[in-house]
């Protein structure tokens, strides 16, 4: 199957800036993998015989704790987050694929949020507004995406 942002790049209009998700994204999922695999194992080593009682509804907590994980780094790994001349892009899904477009001549706002941490990591989140869609990630250079973005609404007006 073809990617579908292969599809977008051979497009005429050219992307200017594409965004990484951070890796700090990905800690908390993992967490949760690493975590939630305890309560697999149990389910595997002793079968759906002992899920009742309290160790039962225990790894049952675990088993969506893995689960969640699994998809929210899957989710992560398939996000893809560019800037063209006209839109701003984010391209999300496991089995599908979202496109969500944002022209930049309807950008009500962006918030730009980075902590001590993420000015050490170089990470941080640029929520980015309209009237009724609003997307926020951990992303890699959040300050050149929102340069890009200013930029690109400069030359738009």
């Amino acid at each position: 199957m073809k990617d579908l942002l292969t599809d977008i790049k051979t497009s005429s209009e050219p992307i200017n800036y594409e965004a990484k998700v951070h890796w700090i994204s990905y800690v908390i999922p993992v967490f949760f993998t690493v975590i939630g695999s305890v309560g697999v194992l149990y389910f595997l080593l002793l079968g759906y015989k002992f899920m009742l009682g309290f160790m039962g509804i225990i790894s049952l907590f675990l088993i969506f704790l893995f689960i969640k994980g699994i998809i929210k780094i899957i989710r992560n790994k398939n996000t893809k987050i560019y800037v063209t001349d006209n839109y701003l892009t984010f391209s999300t899904g496991i089995l599908g694929k979202t496109f969500s477009d944002i022209s930049l001549n309807k950008l009500e706002g962006m918030q730009f949020n980075q902590s001590f941490l993420g000015k050490m990591l170089n990470y941080g989140t640029l929520v980015v507004t309209t009237g009724e869609v609003t997307h926020s990630y951990f992303i890699e250079n959040p300050m050149e995406l929102r340069n890009v973005l200013l930029h690109s609404q400069k030359w738009s007006d």
